[in-house]
């Protein structure tokens, strides 16, 4: 039998040879990056970048270039401005060859310069150094056009006699139309709206802003 453990007796050990034993732990070598630290670490390489930095939208400032229908409406406009003056001088011419009154010769004569100023004033509009717009050439257009077909039918009516004018007013209507085609474009549109833009940041204002 065997006696139990007394108090303060070393505790019992089984003999050698006897029972299972664990087997030393052996420590093998960490695979693995190696440590940031010490003389001998290098850092990761960096590769620059290939092609420029991307960029989203235009630079602040920038303008794109004036659309060549903007120059073609400006030069149409011109075109127009002086047919009209012109036209409301072979019409004073007309009225004193043939006897009518004169007085109404004048008035009509005046009527259709008007018209020929209010296209001469939608071409500086457009060639405004700040603000350009087109909305004097869009109504100089509109009643130009009533103006040059109401004579176009006149002449066409009077014949072989009114060859000359019914082919000018025939050509002035034509060039009137392609103006207010032109004045609708989107590409002038935005080209208007980035002008403006770029006048306010350059810190002009227009005169009707206080």
């Amino acid at each position: 039998m065997t006696q139990p453990p007394q108090w303060g007796a070393p505790p019992h050990r089984p003999a050698p040879g006897h029972g299972y034993q664990q087997p030393p732990q052996q420590h093998w070598p960490q695979q693995g990056p190696p440590p940031q630290q010490g003389p001998h670490f290098q850092p990761p390489q960096q590769w620059p970048q290939q092609g420029p930095p991307f960029q989203q939208g235009p630079p602040p400032g920038w303008l794109p270039p004036k659309p060549s229908q903007l120059t073609l409406l400006a030069v149409l406009n011109w075109i127009l401005a002086v047919g009209m003056l012109v036209i409301a001088a072979f019409v004073i011419m007309s009225f004193l060859m043939s006897g009518g009154t004169l007085l109404v010769g004048i008035l009509l004569a005046a009527v259709i310069a008007g018209f020929g100023l209010l296209n001469a004033l939608g071409a500086m509009s457009i060639n405004h150094p700040h603000f350009p717009n087109t909305v004097a050439s869009q109504m100089a257009g509109c009643f130009t056009g009533l103006v040059l077909l109401v004579a176009l039918i006149r002449s066409v009516r009077r014949g072989v006699a009114e060859l000359v004018p019914s082919t000018a007013s025939a050509i002035l209507l034509a060039l009137c139309v392609l103006s207010l085609v032109l004045a609708t474009r989107p590409a002038v549109k935005r080209w208007i709206i980035a002008k403006h833009q770029h006048s306010l940041s350059q810190g002009h204002r227009p005169r009707n802003r206080r």
